[in-house]
């Protein structure tokens, strides 16, 4: 695909690029989104968060509603600074999976939706634009006050339906040994072998036992491990780790603490549990799914596959509140937060295509019947 649709595309995805917005730093492209869509004639509101910045929402009222999330990671991430680039079918750069090439792929997929339905559509979603998803996610608990009942919220999925999500619990643990000099090691107890040791009784934890369909076997990442020195000949006596547990969507979460600060306590290990998010499992028949799909049906002639988004996101707050909420998107998640973050111009086209057939197919103005997007039309 190398045509006006890909430039449409791919221009907009890198202007969202370009604008920086880490978390915390949201208000330029809110104020770009805010300018961008007034093309939509709808209203717009600012719903405060506990940040600076609140959300941002267009055509509020609507009992079904798009949830996009604007905040990134930093640019730099472990060291290595993510960097702005179009290679062929790919655009790199911060945000293009997660979730800025979702967003673009919406802006696209709105114009053409407002050019094929005529000057007297109307819009049949609220859209919210989301802050600080990538820390504590207080844009997507405000949001819930919106009082949705059909969610479909955007992250890279690869254009998935995910009716399941992995929940977590983050711990960070501190580990005490015994000082020496690096040389006379015997004399010393090193934390950080403590800590390594410790990890691999880890794995034993009741609830990280089974595997999921979709997103495979629950487990852990070490998110970072630190202590001693490289520069000084020394046992170190101290070391943290971070830790990230992976709940399955059929885990009960508090189960899971329950579990993690009973083995923490035995073992006498210093910890502080600072996020637990719960995961959730909808039927995979639930309404907001099948209309998903069918919008893929009348755009591509396609069935989406069905899947599990294997971290959190805005969709959980929604679910436990009781809404019908799915994760949905272009990009893969993998390369997300990474130096070499990309999408595929391709798969956003088709993410486009989907959601204008989405918009057409759930809305119905003047009383017309619901209309079709062909592949053909666009």
């Amino acid at each position: 695909m190398k045509d006006d649709r890909f430039d449409r595309l791919a221009d907009e995805l890198v202007r969202l690029i370009e604008i920086p917005s880490s978390s915390g730093n949201e208000g330029p492209i809110l104020q770009y989104l805010e300018d961008r869509l007034q093309f939509l004639g709808v209203p717009t509101e600012r719903q405060s968060t506990s940040g600076k910045n609140g959300n941002l929402i267009f055509n509020p009222g609507s009992k079904l509603l798009f949830d996009l999330h604007v905040d990134t990671v930093p640019e730099v991430m472990d060291g290595e600074r993510c960097r702005t680039c179009l290679d062929g079918d790919l655009v790199y750069g911060r945000g293009a999976a997660d979730v800025k090439g979702s967003i673009a792929s919406l802006i696209i997929a709105l114009e053409d939706y407002v050019d094929q339905s005529g000057p007297d559509y109307e819009l049949p979603v609220s859209i919210v634009f989301t802050v600080d998803e990538e820390q504590g996610g207080s844009g997507a608990y405000e949001a819930v006050d919106l009082s949705p009942e059909e969610v479909i919220v955007f992250e890279p999925t690869e254009l998935d339906i995910c009716t399941s999500e992995a929940g977590a619990i983050g711990a960070r643990l501190n580990f005490s040994g015994q000082p020496a000099h690096g040389s006379d090691f015997e004399a010393g107890k090193n934390a950080i072998s403590k800590a390594v040791d410790f990890m691999f009784k880890l794995g034993k934890l009741p609830f990280l036992a089974g595997k999921h369909p979709y997103i495979g076997e629950a487990g852990f990442n070490v998110q970072s491990l630190s202590g001693g020195s490289p520069k000084e000949l020394i046992v170190p006596g101290k070391c943290e780790m971070y830790v990230d547990f992976r709940l399955l969507p059929h885990v009960d979460h508090r189960e899971a603490e329950r579990q993690l600060r009973e083995f923490f306590e035995g073992e006498g290990i210093e910890y502080e549990i600072d996020d637990v998010s719960p995961p959730f499992m909808l039927d995979e028949d639930v309404p907001i799914a099948k209309k998903l799909n069918d919008a893929a049906s009348a755009a591509l002639g396609v069935n989406l596959r069905m899947g599990a988004f294997k971290s959190w996101s805005d969709a959980e707050p929604f679910v436990t509140a009781g809404a019908s909420a799915v994760v949905f998107g272009p990009g893969k998640l993998s390369v997300a937060h990474t130096y070499f973050e990309h999408i595929s111009v391709k798969e956003m086209d088709l993410a486009s295509k989907i959601l204008t057939a989405f918009l057409l197919n759930n809305s119905c103005p003047l009383g017309r019947e619901k209309s079709y997007i062909k592949l053909a039309d666009l």
